[in-house]
């Protein structure tokens, strides 16, 4: 595609699928953030058959941290690397530079990162208004690192 009026832009509702779908994926990031910090600090308890890890100060925030940049990893890597993750590609739309050429690196870490913010102040409330009032149907990451998401 040569130029961004080719793409087909993706508004809020398959982006929340495909965002609902990448969740499955966070939750189990948090366990693997969770319970090595949890071991390392011997925070760990397992009784009737459950384990649990109880976090709280340093190592809290550590695996609070870790867990992040997992999700934001996630999301990153596989959207440089194929230009969705798993959400993405069950919804068949894809993350792509402005002109509709393949993420770089930059662009990849850029948008994501920028996930944070867009999250705020509770499920995607900065997004969605970023996405509604964009005329590309971009969020602030995306409007940052210059991206679209588009429908393959």
């Amino acid at each position: 595609m040569t130029g961004s009026g080719d793409l087909d832009h993706c508004g809020v509702g398959i982006r929340g699928v495909a965002v609902a779908i990448d969740s499955f994926v966070w939750f189990v990031l948090l366990f693997v953030a969770v319970f090595p910090v949890a071991a390392v600090t011997g925070d760990v308890s397992t009784s009737g058959g459950t384990t649990n890890a109880d976090l709280s100060g340093t190592p809290a925030v550590v695996a609070l941290a870790l867990w992040l940049a997992l999700g934001v990893g996630y999301h990153a890597l596989l959207e440089w690397r194929y230009g969705r993750t798993v959400g993405k590609y069950l919804v068949k739309i894809r993350a792509t530079s402005a002109d509709g050429s393949s993420l770089s690196l930059r662009e990849a870490v850029v948008r994501n990162a920028l996930r944070l913010v867009d999250w705020l102040p509770l499920c995607y409330a900065v997004g969605i208004a970023a996405v509604l009032t964009s005329g590309r149907a971009q969020r602030l990451g995306d409007r940052v690192a210059d991206t679209v998401v588009v429908r393959d």
